[in-house]
């Protein structure tokens, strides 16, 4: 999300690893530190040190997004990489409850999100972030959630000033 090498991702993505390597489009390989991470948000920030500057993604606006509107999501599902779907926007501000906890404030998808695509971009038709891929309705097809992008731009401000959310 930034060209100084600041990528975002899930929490429950890096959640047990002992070391985060990170594999871009075009091959390049990096190992990437922890900057911070909120389970509240099942958010992490991550920081690689490449050199120089990194391709990014611009973030967009949750803000007005609307029902109906057509959604691209990118991901890994099952070792595919560079997988790209698209649906429809089917509502906002969704509650999804697993065994642990009780996501809010979450878009609902029918665009194709399966394991391997969390922690990934879900665009607008402008190519614009607008969500971080992060869960599937497991007793259903095609309902997948992600995480509003103005939340995510502020869970990541306070991650990476204060390595929490305050």
């Amino acid at each position: 999300v930034a060209a100084d090498g600041t990528i975002l991702t899930n929490l429950h993505v890096i959640l047990r690893a002992s070391r985060i390597h990170v594999t871009l489009a075009d091959e390049r390989e990096f190992d990437a530190t922890l900057v911070g991470a909120d389970a509240d948000s099942d958010l992490a920030v991550l920081r690689v040190k490449a050199g120089g500057a990194l391709p990014y993604i611009a973030l967009g606006s949750s803000k007005d997004l609307m029902i109906g509107e057509t959604v691209i999501a990118i991901g890994n599902p099952f070792g595919l990489s560079h997988t790209v779907t698209s649906g429809v926007l089917s509502a906002i501000g969704r509650s999804l409850h697993d065994e642990e906890r009780t996501y809010t404030d979450l878009i609902q998808t029918d665009a194709s999100i399966n394991p391997g695509n969390s922690g990934g971009p879900l665009l607008n038709i402008r190519g614009q972030l607008v969500g971080i891929n992060t869960a599937i309705y497991g007793k259903a097809q095609g309902i997948g959630f992600a995480i509003p992008v103005d939340r995510v731009a502020r869970v990541m401000r306070e991650l990476v000033s204060y390595g929490e959310v305050r």
